[in-house]
């Protein structure tokens, strides 16, 4: 019995948005300052996997050819390339930032 309205309770929750009536957001509903800081977070954390993936290359071709290593230990040498593609990640929602507010 409890297995059976466990079942019906769970298909009321999931059904539900179904039946629900869909109202696109207006124009003026957000303000301005956090569209553009939804926008900023978006291409931040969307640009970091490609950017820890450069760096990464980067490293270990710099590496191959010479460079000193950043850390001694595997853990701190981590923590700096995934910082410095943070960094990089920054900076492509800083150049976007830039390039919208010439534009505008």
């Amino acid at each position: 019995m409890k297995r059976v309205l466990l079942l019906l309770i769970m298909m009321v929750i999931l059904m539900h948005p179904l039946f629900a009536d869909y109202e696109p957001y207006r124009a003026d509903e957000f303000p301005q300052w956090s569209i553009k800081l939804r926008r900023a977070e978006t291409l931040l954390f969307g640009s970091l996997p490609i950017t820890v993936g450069v760096t990464s290359l980067a490293y270990s071709t710099a590496q191959l050819m010479g460079a000193p290593q950043l850390h001694s230990d595997p853990l701190r040498e981590s923590l700096a390339v995934i910082g410095i593609a943070g960094a990089l990640s920054l900076a492509v929602v800083l150049a976007d930032y830039i390039i919208g507010e010439m534009q505008n």
